[in-house]
């Protein structure tokens, strides 16, 4: 008999919530693989995940909330791997080294769910059953994750409810983030109306699922699904007497809420949000020819040594210790501590993350304003004009060989190919210094090379 294979989201928080040596071992053994090191653990990780692709996984989905709070830092590989080697010691372990070992891992879940362009589902707010804490599930616990996975889309489940406030600025500030009201209509139809309005004036209507059924039961899916067409008819048709809606924009609105976000969200039966649904992006012109470059990875500088975090100061225009020698053996005053280069790689999308370098152990806050820099070298064959293309948030100044190309002090959001500029490589090695500032927020560059072979 044929294995069946359907669309579905599955957990792995079993590889995160672990904190023991038999449960590890037992996540080995239930993929083939002999657990003698955290790269061991980390690929059978990975094998889950991979197996999850095969039979059709769609997302990526976590219900933590219920156990632990929300908040995952940005655990060092050095402490999570001193923290997994005490595990297979069979040591004592302290609740802050579990907690730190659960973040690094659902770190790299987040790293699968990147690669494979996976949506991730979040419970937050309201937990199912007594005695949770809700203050656990609260959605803002989860803003660094936002930041340092901007390629991912998360979905927030349950409204977020009681926080309906706080997931409002959350999904209209961070573009990767979603409202998903499974649940809401039958825990409250009052606050699923209430926020519903509030929402369909706030955050764009196209990041807003209505329905969701949690359950097991088929009779109950189908009531619940009656609760939530009846909230969504009830906020459209006052949308539509006050005049906020014609009746056309309220009925495709209800499509999109009710079916067609989920759709595209998720990928199913041929639906997305790609660049082929645009027609602009698709006829022959400068457009395109920008697009087929932002839509490809190749060309990025991925390789690098960063520093930071500086104090802001004098903005761009001040000068701090990289400007004066690029010595990577010396140690540096900084924002918070001492500070020293370190070597990073990106991933294939080419986005340097500050916000995940700094930020790991708890060393600085996510929202820091500061100064980075990040250091590079090209090497070419020959002296030749090539166009270097940089996105930065916020503004940015760059050396090429000593002399600066490029100073632009502006609050933006960083996208690739932002900024185009002509360059001229010399044959050998050059040497390029960015320096990004903070002004709050997101932190990170991303730059390529074109015209370079």
């Amino acid at each position: 008999m044929p294995v069946l294979h359907c669309w579905h989201v599955e957990r792995f928080d079993h590889f995160i919530q672990v904190s023991s040596k038999t449960e590890i071992l037992k996540l080995g053994s239930d993929y083939g693989i002999n657990i003698r090191s955290i790269d061991n653990y980390i690929y059978a990780l990975r094998k889950a995940f991979e197996a999850g692709v095969d039979y059709k996984m769609v997302g990526v989905k976590t219900a933590l909330a219920y156990q632990r709070i929300l908040k995952f830092n940005n655990t060092s590989s050095e402490r999570a791997q001193t923290v997994f080697e005490a595990l297979l010691r069979e040591e004592v372990i302290n609740t802050g080294d579990i907690k730190a070992f659960q973040d690094f891992m659902m770190h790299r879940v987040l790293d699968l769910a990147r690669e494979f362009d996976l949506p991730v589902q979040i419970h937050t707010g309201l937990q199912a059953g007594n005695g949770n804490d809700i203050t656990n599930s609260n959605p803002t616990h989860l803003i660094n994750l936002f930041m340092e996975f901007p390629e991912v889309n998360f979905c927030l489940f349950h409204s977020s409810y009681p926080y309906g406030g706080e997931l409002s600025v959350l999904a209209k500030n961070f573009p990767n983030v979603f409202i998903d009201m499974c649940w809401t209509p039958v825990i409250s139809p009052a606050y699923s109306i209430r926020y519903l309005d509030e929402w369909l004036e706030t955050v764009p209507a196209n990041k807003i699922m209505v329905f969701g059924g949690d359950y097991s039961v088929v009779e109950l899916v189908y009531a619940h699904s009656v609760f939530a067409r009846r909230i969504v008819t009830r906020v459209l048709t006052d949308k539509v007497r006050t005049g906020y809606f014609s009746e056309e924009e309220a009925k495709y609105f209800a499509r999109k809420l009710l079916r067609e976000n989920a759709l595209e969200i998720f990928k199913l039966k041929g639906h997305s949000r790609g660049a082929e649904n645009i027609a602009a992006l698709n006829r022959p012109g400068r457009l395109k020819e920008w697009w087929d470059i932002h839509n490809s990875t190749q060309g990025f500088v991925r390789d690098w040594m960063v520093i930071g975090p500086f104090p802001f100061d004098e903005g761009l225009d001040g000068n701090h210790p990289p400007e004066r020698e690029l010595k990577m053996e010396e140690v540096y005053t900084g924002m918070n501590s001492t500070i020293g280069w370190q070597k990073t790689e990106t991933g294939p999308e080419g986005y340097l993350n500050f916000i995940s370098l700094f930020n790991q152990d708890d060393a600085a806050a996510v929202d820091m304003i500061g100064m980075a820099y990040a250091y590079t070298e090209i090497a070419s064959p020959d002296d030749r004009e090539v166009t270097l293309t940089l996105g930065s948030n916020d503004g940015a100044k760059i050396w090429l060989n000593g002399e600066i190309i490029y100073n632009v002090h502006v609050g933006r959001s960083a996208i690739a190919d932002q900024v185009f500029l002509k360059i001229h490589l010399k044959k050998g090695t050059n040497k390029i210094l960015a320096k990004v500032e903070n002004l709050g927020a997101n932190w990170g560059l991303y730059m390529r090379i074109c015209d370079y072979r």
